[in-house]
């Protein structure tokens, strides 16, 4: 299978922090006359502390998703997901095109939807309406490679909505500002000292996160550490699964301490071991 990857510059504030498409063709085997086609292929999705909206573009073929912790495994196909905090392997399915949203963080609670959808996906319906025309005029626009168009149309439908979304809360503001300061540091603080930062109490930030992003504090810091982690492992361009184990297992062979393991990753040692096998095991990397 072979796959092309575009990212499209788009951004509205505290709304949504830009665009991708992704396509997923097969590829005649041409190394064995007869065989077919390549199998799918697959990446690890890292929890990063964003929701997403995905469409697959008409006729596509949905992918899985599989929770490295539990196991469990989905389709992946349209959809709006809030924060994750967990690592996910996806499996690709070809032909297929599919579009996403990376949302900001406070997306969900910006547009008044009350679930916030932590580590679970919802219908489009959820953010668009049933029936949507913005959602079936994307999806065409999709099909027939008009990909700045299709992001277009949902991001101005998505704008449109918050424009006519009464105020949910007035700690939007100041928790925007908070999460900006959690990037700007790749996550690497404690609640305690980010309040101090920000002259606000602990009791402060964990209302503002939990009424609006839906995770304590404590456990957004260690999504967003896990995937800087790996960013920084890995450097600039495409992660591959191979990339993530690698990563995780060059850092859990050099013995840190626990808690420097902890503070730097947001996952205990034994916690990151687990990563790294499960993944290898999902991905048919060989064991350690």
């Amino acid at each position: 299978m072979t796959t092309s990857y575009v990212r499209i510059a788009t951004a509205v504030p505290d709304l949504v922090e830009h665009a991708w498409v992704v396509r997923d063709q097969e590829r005649p085997r041409d190394d064995v006359p007869g065989a077919g086609r390549v199998g799918a292929g697959h990446e690890v999705l890292l929890p990063d502390g964003r929701g997403l909206v995905q469409l697959v573009g008409p006729g596509g073929a949905p992918g899985t998703r599989t929770d490295v912790l539990t196991g469990e495994s989905a389709a992946d196909g349209d959809g709006v997901r809030g924060v994750s905090t967990r690592a996910v392997v996806r499996h690709g399915a070809a032909p297929a095109a599919r579009l996403g949203l990376q949302l900001h963080p406070l997306a969900l609670a910006r547009l008044g939807v009350r679930d916030l959808l932590v580590d679970r996906a919802a219908p489009l319906d959820v953010l668009f309406g049933a029936g949507a025309d913005a959602v079936a005029r994307a999806r065409t626009q999709l099909g027939t490679g008009h990909d700045e168009g299709a992001v277009r149309t949902l991001v101005d439908a998505l704008a449109a909505r918050a424009a006519r979304t009464a105020d949910v809360s007035p700690d939007l503001g100041a928790c925007a500002d908070a999460l900006a300061e959690v990037d700007r540091v790749r996550g690497l603080v404690s609640a305690a000292d980010l309040a101090r930062t920000l002259e606000v109490t602990v009791s402060d930030l964990h209302r503002w996160w939990v009424t609006l992003v839906g995770i304590p504090p404590t456990s957004y810091l260690a999504a967003v550490r896990l995937t800087g982690f790996v960013r920084e492992a890995v450097g600039p361009g495409p992660v591959t699964a191979a990339d993530v184990v690698g990563a995780v297992r060059w850092y859990a062979a050099a013995g840190y301490a626990p808690r420097e393991v902890e503070r730097f990753t947001g996952l205990t040692p034994v916690d990151l071991q687990r990563l790294a096998r499960r993944t290898a095991a999902l991905v048919g990397l060989p064991a350690a």
